[in-house]
């Protein structure tokens, strides 16, 4: 299967993960189910980062460690991303209390679009490099989004949209990964002729969504017992390794 079409399918698959929403949030989605997510995905993003998307980047760049700066931008880049959509990816116990607005629920279509963007882009930017690197990169992607859609349709729900037109609306959003492989592959030659800063850049926006986003967010967390999140925190980086280990090159 070529890279692109590898990429495009990746891409609509983690887009599907918008109509998971419906389904744990009619069953009650838990804080602590939200929290085992969270756990899991930042072992996931954390073991993708320093197992698989950093070596890689330096391979590409002849061990020239320069290339790390791409690792740095893109933590500041997103770190700015945040402030501009002001946590439209925050989860839904914290913005409850602002659902009820009907402008909440454009800030959060637009800012989940941007993020899911830059995540085909991720993808399609690892398929290039190689196989195996594209389904670490979409596990680690689909991964943090998971808990990220089921909150992001509970908003759109109590900001006045039907179960219906939630779901179609998020869906919509999730489908601009799809573009965003497709322009990485319009812009192919660029892109391979910087691989190694590209995979850098998506180590770095790795890192940034674990170490500020969701690691904190475990450490806050009010509900008990929450030492027991270790557990799916260490799955993730288990399932990375194992991956790395057997999926072939």
């Amino acid at each position: 299967m070529s890279a692109f079409l590898s990429s495009v399918l990746a891409t609509f698959g983690v887009s599907l993960l918008s109509f998971v929403g419906i389904v744990f949030v009619v069953r009650n989605w838990k804080e602590r189910a939200e929290m085992r997510a969270i756990a899991f995905a930042a072992g996931v993003l954390l073991a993708t980062t320093f197992l698989d998307l950093l070596p890689e980047a330096l391979e590409h760049s002849g061990n020239d460690s320069s290339v790390l700066a791409a690792s740095l931008a893109a933590m500041v880049a997103f770190y700015y991303l945040e402030r501009l959509i002001h946590g439209s990816h925050k989860h839904h116990g914290e913005e409850s209390h602002t659902g009820h607005h009907a402008a909440s629920r454009y800030f959060i279509l637009v800012g989940d679009g941007i993020h899911n963007f830059i995540d085909g882009v991720a993808i399609a930017a690892s398929f290039i490099v190689s196989p195996e690197l594209g389904v670490l990169t979409t596990l680690a992607v689909a991964a943090h989004e998971l808990p990220h859609e089921v909150g992001d349709y509970a908003i759109l729900v109590r900001s006045g949209y039907t179960r219906m037109r939630a779901l179609f609306y998020n869906f919509l959003s999730g489908l601009t990964a799809v573009l965003g492989a497709v322009a990485t592959f319009a812009a192919a030659d660029f892109v391979e002729a910087n691989l190694a800063w590209f995979i850098a850049a998506v180590a770095g926006m790795f890192l940034y969504i674990a170490a500020a986003n969701l690691i904190p967010e475990l450490h806050h967390q009010r509900v008990k017992g929450r030492f027991i999140y270790g557990l799916p925190f260490l799955a993730g980086v288990i399932v990375i390794v194992l991956l790395t280990t057997y999926l072939p090159a």
